[in-house]
């Protein structure tokens, strides 16, 4: 798989206003698939990126109705509910970075070191200005229904100043419990049982 990442124009004044960029215009991923390749039916959801000098910006949209997401502090154990996440890898795929952001607004951030068969993970790690926020479709509803999750990912928490040309190693997934677990992903790992962290599987993001 691979997503070509536009760069996109703001002011220096931006400051990773992900919700000032126009969307519309931004290229979205096919709907994600199970992650173990089964073509069995899944609950839409897709991907959009985009940069600009100082930021990478992911916007997942998410078919949704009822939701599972009781935690609430940053770095609690969200994969063990429902969350969208991004893994990165700017530089070498057995070291990486692991966002995620629950239907709620939480998020999980850890450094990855992987060792060919399995990853150890440093929650501890943290992003520094790292930027979310979750905006459902319709907020007065009684069912949580349709949501977008967004994170603003600041490019000097990975150590990394990304041009036009290179080429990162990456994948998206989302967790989905109510109604039957379902592990979805942009890059299928082909899996099972599911396993995200399988860097051989991840896509590619190409900077233009």
């Amino acid at each position: 798989m691979t997503y070509k990442l536009s760069c996109i124009k703001t002011s220096k004044n931006h400051n990773g206003d992900f919700l000032a960029i126009d969307w519309a215009k931004v290229p979205t991923s096919p709907s994600f698939i199970h992650t173990d390749g089964d073509g069995g039916e899944a609950i839409s959801t897709s991907v959009q990126a985009a940069w600009d000098r100082e930021f990478l910006y992911v916007r997942f949209q998410c078919e949704d109705y009822d939701i599972l997401a009781s935690m609430q502090d940053r770095d609690d154990p969200l994969y063990e509910e429902e969350v969208v996440e991004v893994f990165l890898a700017p530089k070498k795929s057995d070291e990486y970075y692991e966002f995620n952001l629950s239907p709620k607004n939480v998020v999980f951030d850890s450094f990855i070191k992987h060792d060919g068969e399995r990853h150890q993970g440093d929650p501890e790690w943290n992003c520094p200005e790292l930027k979310h926020k979750v905006v459902r479709d319709n907020p007065k509803s009684d069912i949580f229904g349709n949501w977008s999750g967004y994170l603003a990912i600041p490019f000097k928490c990975l150590d990394v100043s990304p041009v036009v040309g290179d080429t990162w190693k990456a994948n998206f997934y989302r967790i989905k419990r109510i109604g039957g677990d379902q592990y979805l992903a942009w890059s299928p790992t082909l899996t099972r049982p599911a396993y995200f962290h399988v860097p051989s599987k991840f896509g590619a993001l190409v900077f233009i």
